[in-house]
């Protein structure tokens, strides 16, 4: 059941950069990142999983670039979750190959991803009206830094979430 979550979310994953730009362009490495993940959650293999997420990154911004400046939150968090969900659960499948899965479990996991989307739509929607409300007054030389200065900030509040979540399994 967990693999065709994984399946689910590599589907979506592959039609949101095509619904940004349906050109053949973006279909081709979209389809060849489909067929990787689809090796990986059936051969239960990390790394065609991760590869195929490699790639379906690169097609989305491939395609955002060429769709211009009609860029969908909703597009982009849909993704980004189904992406999340894709490797999350390809990773539980392999974990869990050869055990028996109870239905608690899966009710557990999507519960959890329920509960993360909904926490990600509503920190993109606050994120959103805050930065229209600020876009006017940063001026138009110093955006570059400050979107630097943030994403060096996104990266190393992720760094140090995993240090900590790491630290706490260490044997």
């Amino acid at each position: 059941m967990i693999r065709a979550v994984a399946a689910a979310a590599a589907l979506v994953v592959f039609m949101v950069p095509l619904l940004a730009t349906p050109t053949l362009s973006i279909a081709v490495p979209g389809g060849f990142a489909l067929i990787l993940a689809m090796a990986g959650i059936v051969a239960s293999w990390r790394w065609p999983v991760t590869a195929a997420a490699c790639v379906f990154v690169i097609d989305y911004a491939a395609a955002l670039l060429l769709a211009g400046p009609s860029v969908s939150v909703v597009g982009a968090a849909l993704f980004g979750l189904a992406l999340l969900i894709l490797l999350h659960s390809a990773d539980l499948a392999r974990a869990a190959r050869h055990a028996v899965v109870d239905p608690a479990v899966l009710r557990s996991q999507a519960i959890g991803w329920a509960a993360f989307g909904a926490a990600t739509v509503c920190t993109a929607a606050v994120v959103m009206v805050f930065a229209r409300a600020v876009a006017g007054a940063i001026p138009l030389t110093a955006a570059p830094l400050l979107a630097g200065a943030s994403a060096l900030g996104v990266v190393l509040a992720l760094g140090t979430a995993l240090t900590r979540v790491a630290g706490r399994r260490a044997p």
